[in-house]
């Protein structure tokens, strides 16, 4: 388990102080994939170099798999591990980087071998170890080529192997793939899924796209000028975001995001027609489009679908439908309390 209590980080740059993380608090679970997502400059690549102390905090306590890194006594004096500590505190904790920071002039194999050679790890283990990492990233046969033969996701397959060398229970990766075109980024996530499957391993994955938090996460922290403003699982904060940046990435990787030029169309919302347009929010428990066919049935209303757009996250269904509802206004009202009482939830859009 990972606990961030109150952790605060000011930067003291030429006449200049920039507040990177204000008392921030977070618990990352053993086993979980967990999404930190913001702008650039809200804070999520120093929260995430502040958990192996690559950065040092201010203030504030961190705990990792039960060892305190930082904290405060009875007085109130803030406490860090020492570098030398920090040492063998993260062969527990790998980390992987946008860049790759791969060595250039070595090969694939000792690459990966490299953070072995200082523990004192006979060759023949060594051997043992590579073999077995490069199996398990799907590189076995780039072992004797050098990275400037490798493709993006290649590279970073070899990244990942290294980061896994010291077997971590904690993986941290820091935009690890915003480098990557689409096909590899796909690749890489799938890797880390089955990653965090096969060996339990607590990842913590930073990005700026809504994309990799709905594929892979299981918890998501959104973070906005140092401050974590929504935190929870993935499925609910698609679901029900309630702070405006957390509904600006959804609407980012979301057909729905026409929605705004569709309220001030005209062919689409015009109340001189009458009717009203209203966004249908399906969740886990509710049905479909055989419930639209059945409201209007029902209260004889007439349902014209604008648009829709229904995604799996977290292998549930999350469906949103955009509908212009006309009819008699008791009909209209009645039809979207029974919505209502389905579990679906309706949002009424109203043109600027």
């Amino acid at each position: 388990m990972i606990v961030i209590d109150s952790v605060d980080k000011t930067y003291h740059l030429k006449g200049n102080d920039v507040e990177a993380l204000k008392k921030v608090s977070l618990t990352i679970e053993d086993g979980t994939i967990y999404g930190v997502i913001g702008y650039s400059g809200a804070g999520k690549s120093t929260l995430v170099r502040c958990i192996n102390l690559l950065e040092v905090p201010d203030s504030g306590s961190i705990t990792v798999n039960g060892t305190q890194l930082t904290w405060h006594d009875s007085e109130g004096n803030f406490h860090r591990k020492t570098n030398h500590e920090m040492k063998k505190v993260r062969r527990g904790i790998g980390m992987i980087f946008q860049h790759f920071n791969l060595l250039d002039r070595s090969t694939v194999f000792d690459n990966v071998a490299y953070p072995l050679k200082y523990n004192g790890l006979k060759k023949e283990e060594i051997e043992a170890r590579v073999t077995e990492l490069l199996e398990l990233v799907d590189l076995s046969d780039k072992r004797n080529v050098y990275p400037s033969q490798l493709s993006g996701g290649q590279k970073q397959r070899v990244a990942i192997a290294r980061a896994l060398a010291n077997n971590p229970k904690v993986l941290l990766s820091d935009e690890a793939t915003s480098a990557l075109d689409p096909e590899a980024t796909a690749s890489i996530l799938n890797l880390l899924k089955e990653l965090n499957k096969k060996l339990g391993l607590t990842i913590i994955i930073i990005t700026h796209e809504m994309s990799v938090i709905k594929s892979i996460c299981h918890r998501v922290a959104v973070m906005e000028k140092g401050r974590v403003v929504e935190e929870g699982d993935v499925y609910s904060i698609f679901a029900e975001p309630k702070q405006e940046i957390t509904k600006k990435f959804i609407a980012s990787q979301s057909s729905l995001a026409k929605v705004s030029t569709l309220v001030n169309d005209p062919l689409v919302n015009n109340p001189a027609e009458g009717g009203r347009l209203i966004k249908l929010t399906f969740l886990k428990n509710s049905v479909g489009e055989s419930l639209i066919s059945l409201v209007s049935q029902k209260f004889n209303v007439r349902l014209n679908i604008v648009l829709a757009n229904v995604e799996m996250i977290q292998d549930s269904p999350l469906g949103e439908i955009i509908v212009v509802i006309k009819g008699e206004e008791k009909n209209i009202d009645a039809a979207i309390a029974h919505f209502a009482e389905q579990k679906v939830k309706v949002t009424e859009l109203e043109a600027n």
